[in-house]
């Protein structure tokens, strides 16, 4: 019975990490794609200021923003990917077990605590912007600053679940059950 119950729970893991990953990655694709209007913005921002000597008010403002979202939004990407920087002189000679603890160490231990409270401040400032109708104050355009809040709270979010896929999938490999892309 026991092994019943713990290969559900297995499975039951498994699924939580692909709809979590799924969402991560689906979110970081469509996120890369503001690569394309940051590029135009600077374009335009450039050749409207040397070409015409007309520089834009809302060009630097607006890729300050998009620039944000993307590094924000795509730091859950990056963590699924393992692609975030990491000192490896010990961590590479530790065992898939031990890097599995470690991880799950500081994953429960720092960083869930941490993204926890950010991710309070950060509704909190979104909503304040909001209901507030606060404006961004950095330039001639001055747009409303809600949207950009909620979206870098939504990255934090976002990376928040990712941690919890990463959890679970340390937890799989301390079990003697490594999750893998393959089982998707």
């Amino acid at each position: 019975m026991f092994v019943g119950i713990l290969f559900s729970k297995r499975a039951m893991m498994h699924s939580i990490i692909r709809v979590i990953e799924g969402l991560t990655t689906r979110t970081g694709f469509l996120i890369s794609l503001t690569i394309i209007p940051l590029v135009l913005t600077a374009t335009y921002e450039v050749f409207a200021r040397y070409v015409f000597g007309a520089p834009t008010i809302w060009a630097y403002e607006l890729g300050c923003m998009i620039t944000g979202t993307h590094f924000l939004i795509g730091a859950a990407m990056t963590l699924a990917r393992d692609g975030h920087v990491r000192i490896d002189i010990l961590y590479d000679r530790l065992s898939l077990k031990s890097r599995a603890f470690v991880n799950l160490a500081f994953y429960v231990v720092l960083f869930l605590p941490f993204l926890a409270l950010l991710n309070d401040a950060l509704w909190h400032y979104a909503i304040t912007a909001f209901h507030s109708g606060e404006r961004s104050g950095n330039s001639a355009w001055n747009p409303l600053i809600w949207p950009f809040r909620m979206l870098l709270a939504f990255g934090f979010i976002l990376l928040a679940l990712q941690v919890i896929a990463e959890c679970l999938k340390s937890l799989l490999t301390l079990l003697n059950r490594p999750y893998s892309d393959v089982e998707r």
